[in-house]
């Protein structure tokens, strides 16, 4: 049996094949004694370059259907930032060498993003890092990319977000000695399908070239020198995969069902429009969650009417005969927009955010609307809002959308006035009051992430706190009963759209709580769809009382 390594996250699935060696080019060399306008000259002409280079690449993946095409969309900003262009531009003016100037604002600017609370804006620190390599690469001009061997299993310190789409097809894997779990680094690995490990460690730095290596993603491990029956185990693994990914493609087509026929539907969750399609290919029934916030984020201005119409339209277009939740803006003073001044608070988590913002910007609020309302004419539409609390903040709400299509009457624009308008239980309170809610709510979805974090009382960003964090804890179990038990006496339907809902060894208790529908990340439908064939509704409601904890005591 060779070493194990076990790493902080991974990309599912196996892959065996000898090491190599990853190395990043040689940086570019300032010329000696080089004026400050010559210098800048070439500072310019590599954010040029490195935009450009950025930018194919999010139309790259963009192509392919993947949400991923936004991050490289939005480190090209990061390329062009004003205080990246002024930073750079003043230490050399003072005679620091370029090279070394991009280095020193970079690492300035990572900094400051590295210690903010909120672990979106922690993601940019590392997109920071990313775009000074990127711009030291476009200073060193195109270089020679290293020849893989086929079958190889990356070994790096790091690999960038460029630098991982990059990597050739035929590379079987990759296990780096940084990262981390929700870095966009294994993101991407998972979005292309390869079996990667993340955060191994210094000692994969250490393995030469050519040694054996099996990196399990699933455990997030890395094994040095398999012996014979590992890898024998390992080939039993990936039959036994690839087994399962040919029965689940049979069950594409067929609606999400319990073994005795008990319906629960199976939907997505979506970030942008082309993501409808991947939802589609993955056997999706609708969207249970349209994230709008796309649209809103790294651009100076809002969209307007006709973008947002533009956007909803699309997603109607790849799936014309499914109801699609779509969520209004979620957005809070964590992620500051050009166009939204909102004041730095101590706690944004229970700031203003999601329908608090949309009562302080109810201009913003009423153009989103209006376009909902007027896509709703084109297909079964439904509107969701976020981080409802009260029953006063529903009917501020149903207010709103009242005048929004009033507007739309008396401008003689086509609309629908009246799509089913729901609430995202993801707060506590909407839980306790959930029975006044469902009086006026037309359906529920919990958001488990955020119920979760606000029931338990623990950041899910938070580091230390980590394994405080259960989307599985009994407490919040009871709180998804609480409110699927007013769902039902209310006769509405309820679904689920947090992590939560693609947990294959959830989706029993789920099913058992009474849940309409599951919506999840549409690589998680499959799975998800065959795990619910196999079990009973009288098996469901078993898995419900041991998820609450009623057989914990006994």
């Amino acid at each position: 049996m060779g070493v194990v390594l076990q790493g902080a996250g991974g990309a599912a699935g196996l892959a065996f094949g000898p090491a190599y060696r990853w190395q990043r080019a040689a940086v570019a060399v300032d010329p000696p004694h080089e004026p400050p306008d010559a210098a800048l000259a070439r500072f310019h002409a590599a954010q040029r370059a490195a935009a450009s280079r950025l930018r194919a690449l999010a139309e790259r993946q963009r192509a392919s259907g993947l949400r991923e095409a936004d991050l490289f969309d939005a480190q090209a900003l990061l390329v062009e930032d004003e205080t990246l262009t002024d930073g750079v531009t003043a230490l050399v003016l003072e005679g620091e060498p370029l090279t070394q100037a991009i280095q020193t604002v970079v690492a300035q600017m990572q900094a400051v993003l590295a210690e903010l609370d909120d672990p979106y804006l922690r993601e940019r620190a590392a997109d920071m890092a990313a775009v000074g390599l990127e711009l030291l690469r476009a200073l060193a001009g195109d270089q020679a990319s290293p020849t893989i061997p086929p079958g190889a299993i990356i070994v790096a310190d790091d690999l960038t977000p460029a630098e991982t789409v990059d990597l050739p097809h035929h590379v079987a894997g990759f296990a780096t000695a940084g990262g981390g779990p929700t870095g966009h680094t294994i993101i991407l690995a998972r979005a292309r399908g390869v079996p990667a490990v993340v955060g191994v460690g210094e000692a994969i730095l250490h393995v030469p070239d050519g040694t054996s290596l099996l990196v399990d993603g699933d455990a997030a491990t890395v094994l040095i020198d398999p012996d014979e029956a590992a890898l024998q185990a390992a080939q039993e693994r990936i039959a036994a995969l690839q087994a399962a990914r040919q029965r689940r493609a049979a069950l594409r087509d067929r609606s999400g069902q319990l073994r005795d026929g008990r319906p629960v539907a199976l939907w997505a969750n979506i970030g942008r429009p082309a993501e409808a399609r991947l939802a589609r290919e993955h056997g999706a029934e609708g969207v249970g969650l349209f994230r709008t916030e796309f649209l809103f984020l790294d651009r100076a201005t809002p969209p307007d009417e006709d973008e947002q119409y533009a956007a909803y339209r699309a997603v109607l277009a790849e799936l014309p005969d499914c109801p699609i939740v779509i969520r209004t803006l979620d957005i809070g003073g964590d992620k500051p927009l050009p166009y939204l001044p909102l004041p730095p608070e101590a706690n944004p988590f229970l700031g203003v955010r999601g329908l608090r913002l949309s009562m302080q910007r109810p201009d913003l609020f009423q153009t989103q609307l209006r376009a909902l309302l007027r896509v709703a004419v084109h297909g079964d539409i439904w509107i969701m809002l976020p981080m409802v609390a009260t029953p006063a903040d529903l009917a501020w709400a149903r207010a709103q959308l009242g005048e929004a299509a009033a507007a739309l009457a008396a401008a003689g624009v086509d609309h629908r006035p009246d799509p089913p308008l729901g609430v995202m239980i993801e707060t506590p309170a909407a839980v306790v009051l959930a029975d006044q809610l469902a009086r006026q709510a037309a359906f529920f979805s919990i958001g488990s992430n955020d119920l979760a974090q606000y029931t338990l009382a623990v950041d899910r960003g938070h580091a230390t706190l980590a394994a405080r964090y259960r989307a599985d804890d009994p407490a919040v179990w009871r709180m998804i009963e609480l409110a699927a038990r007013a769902a039902r006496q209310a006769g509405i339907p309820i679904g689920i759209c947090g992590e939560l809902g693609g947990d294959p060894n959830a989706a029993p208790a789920l099913a058992g709580l009474g849940l309409d529908e599951l919506s999840m990340a549409p690589a998680s439908i499959p799975a998800v769809k065959e795990r619910l064939a196999q079990i009973t509704w009288a098996e469901a409601q078993a898995a419900a009382a041991r998820a609450l904890g009623a057989e914990e005591q006994g």
